[in-house]
């Protein structure tokens, strides 16, 4: 899964180089930091699960969850950013971006909730369960 998402950041950080605005700064350092990062992060995801090291479902949870809200901010703020523009192929470029940014932003978010049904599963999860039990 970790490869389809860095092929999804790639493309957006790649349309993001072709359609960036230097008269909206922070939306193009959100945006920039984002996906670059997050090439970063899942590159050390894949090698980790390359080498049988795979991450605790919580912390995958944490990095799937704020990767689902930078995404979405990006992919929101993008398209908001070039609604009054008229048509060529930097908007069409920017349109793509925000997409793909939108379409990472769910998968992110299903992931997120898939990590933290498998933690709830997983008995060898290092963060610690509530073993009191409820009397009547």
């Amino acid at each position: 899964m970790s490869i389809g998402f860095q092929m999804l950041t790639i493309a957006c950080l790649t349309l993001h180089h072709y359609s960036y605005d230097m008269t909206d700064i922070p939306t193009l350092m959100l945006c920039s930091g984002t996906y670059v990062g997050y090439v970063v992060v899942l590159s050390g995801e894949i090698v980790g699960e390359a080498v049988s090291a795979a991450a605790d479902a919580y912390v995958d949870a944490w990095w799937s969850g704020v990767g689902a809200v930078l995404f979405g901010a990006c992919g929101a703020l993008t398209l908001q950013g070039w609604r009054d523009v008229p048509h060529c192929m930097r908007r069409s470029h920017a349109h793509a971006t925000a997409v793909c940014a939108l379409a990472a932003a769910s998968l992110l978010t299903l992931d997120s909730l898939l990590a933290l049904c498998s933690a709830h599963k997983d008995d060898g999860s290092v963060r610690s369960k509530s073993t009191k039990r409820c009397s009547p």
